[in-house]
């Protein structure tokens, strides 16, 4: 396309706005009409008398409908909201089973027999407590004896010996002792470190 052709073609694309810009105008009757001329002042006045109730039923003013105005909005709940995010709700529980009366007569023998009184059974005998503190050992590796005092005395035991018809002396180390008890076999021996 030439540019001369390019525009003969804007010119006449430009002369059809016009036309029907201009057609429009005439139909609506404001392009020469008396009330156009008159000017921003006129509009002022009409929109006075439109309001009155004494207009002359000029289309360009509207009356004012106050009454739409306060007009409340509709109520709007989205249904979803992408920005409030949350849990659903837990679905309800579900009502509990019927209860069986075989079930029922079992559970109340078992509490039954929960309600009767056990045997009471001895407790167990626990050993004393060592109430003698090891100060130590010496002699030969055969013969070790182990020194105790209990504060007032002091005594001198072989390994395997019985001390105050309580302890016996079951294995004497270089730095510990160890102390099982008279008359409790099963008992494990309790070690006992110098001057403890």
């Amino acid at each position: 396309m030439t540019p001369e052709r390019r525009k003969q073609f804007i010119f006449a694309a430009l002369v059809l706005v016009l036309l029907f810009v201009g057609w429009r105008q005439l139909r609506q009757g404001s392009f020469g009409s008396p009330t156009a001329a008159s000017g921003a002042a006129a509009g002022a006045s009409r929109g006075v008398v439109a309001r009155n109730g004494a207009g002359n039923g000029d289309p360009l003013v509207v009356e004012l409908r106050v009454a739409d105005l306060e007009r409340e909005p509709g109520d709007y709940a989205p249904g979803r909201d992408p920005f409030r995010f949350g849990a659903p709700p837990p679905p309800p529980p579900a009502p509990p089973p019927e209860p069986d009366p075989e079930a029922l007569r079992r559970a109340e023998e078992a509490l039954a027999a929960m309600e009767q009184p056990e045997e009471i059974v001895p407790p167990k005998p626990v050993p004393p407590p060592v109430d003698v503190v090891y100060l130590g050992s010496f002699g030969p590796e055969r013969h070790r004896l182990a020194v105790f005092s209990d504060g007032k005395a002091i005594f001198n035991v072989l390994e395997g010996g019985v001390l105050n018809e309580k302890f016996i002396v079951v294995r004497i180390g270089f730095e510990s002792v160890d102390v099982g008890f008279v008359g409790f076999p099963d008992a494990p021996p309790e070690r006992l470190a110098v001057g403890g």
